[in-house]
């Protein structure tokens, strides 16, 4: 039986997380989505949970670039949906881990658009940077390339609802949020003829996904099952210990928390009473995070190689690129 991981320390004392030496705020380039919006046929797409940076700022690849890229990769559905859940859940649980709870704070986080704060919080960017790496990866493997027909980018479509699925038996709900939140949003959503040659079970399936998702929010989350039991536990290290013997992952979608520590900084006033207000209910927040840090520490996933050389190389484009390159697959006239 393998050795088990070494828990996270206990928050016993938050006073130097909560202030932390740095006041420097966190300036991570790109963002998370939100909850994703209706499915393909129920109305628009979605709007993000925090509003991007710049997507980047080398030069963005021609299409023809792209198309060659791609031709050179192994299709997606060259991977078994389990396989690929299995994997994108040992890369979100490995990430969630590392995240370092103070990088979380809304004042920390609240501020991360203030110019020469690119380089704060690494532990939080590197989670975005992911999350928003499969997102364009879903996104840019349904697009695909022009010689592809409608039907085939809606077998594409097709397997990522299935890995979706998977992502959420595994406990993955930040992969099942990714995924949903790229197939909802307006490049693959447009995509008419393509919706229309998915099958009515896919469609029916990612609609469940979606309520799925919106439903699993980070204060359900914590209050389901072995977690409440957790949570009601006064103790911190017997709290731990009953996660640990439930033998269950979970990776949760990292901006529920950014998001009520946001609010919590924004709402709460910094006078004597507030702030000591703030401090009760942010501690609370960062204790239900560190308690899932420890159920993420049940996966006993291996890499597979194939897969994690694959991954970094996917196409990325920006939000411009991939309309465009939608626009073009099926004009705005069809």
């Amino acid at each position: 039986m393998p050795a088990l991981e070494p828990a996270p320390p206990l928050l016993v004392d938050l006073g130097p997380a909560l202030e932390p030496e740095s006041g420097a705020a966190l300036g991570a380039p790109g963002h998370l989505y939100s909850a994703p919006g209706p499915a393909p046929g129920e109305g628009s797409p979605p709007a993000t949970l925090l509003e991007p940076q710049s997507a980047s700022e080398s030069p963005s690849p021609s299409f023809t670039t792209v198309k060659n890229q791609l031709e050179e990769m192994p299709d997606i559905t060259t991977f078994p949906p389990r396989l690929l859940a299995e994997q994108l859940t040992r890369m979100d649980a490995e990430l969630f881990k590392k995240v370092e709870l103070y990088e979380c704070l809304g004042s920390i986080w609240g501020q991360r658009a203030k110019e020469g704060n690119e380089h704060v919080a690494p532990t939080v960017h590197a989670t975005i940077a992911h999350f928003n790496r499969l997102t364009n990866c879903v996104t840019t493997s349904c697009l695909g390339n022009h010689g592809m027909r409608a039907q085939d980018r809606a077998r594409v479509v097709e397997h990522w609802i299935k890995v979706a699925s998977e992502c959420l038996s595994l406990n993955n709900f930040s992969s099942v949020h990714a995924i949903v939140s790229a197939l909802c949003r307006k490049p693959i959503h447009r995509l008419h003829k393509t919706w229309a040659a998915v099958s009515s079970k896919s469609t029916k399936h990612l609609k469940q996904l979606c309520k799925k998702d919106t439903a699993v929010k980070r204060d359900l989350l914590i209050k389901a099952g072995s977690f409440k039991v957790a949570t009601q536990e006064r103790n911190p290290q017997r709290a731990q210990m009953k996660l640990r013997r439930q033998n269950k992952g979970v990776v949760p979608f990292l901006g529920d928390f950014l998001t009520e520590l946001h609010r919590l900084d924004t709402a709460i006033p910094d006078d004597l009473d507030g702030n000591s207000n703030k401090r009760r209910k942010e501690v609370r927040v960062l204790q239900e995070m560190q308690l899932l840090q420890v159920a993420a520490m049940n996966y006993r996933l291996r890499p597979l190689e194939k897969f994690v050389t694959y991954f970094p190389r996917m196409e990325q484009l920006s939000d411009k690129e991939r309309y465009k390159l939608s626009c073009q697959l099926e004009p705005k006239s069809q």
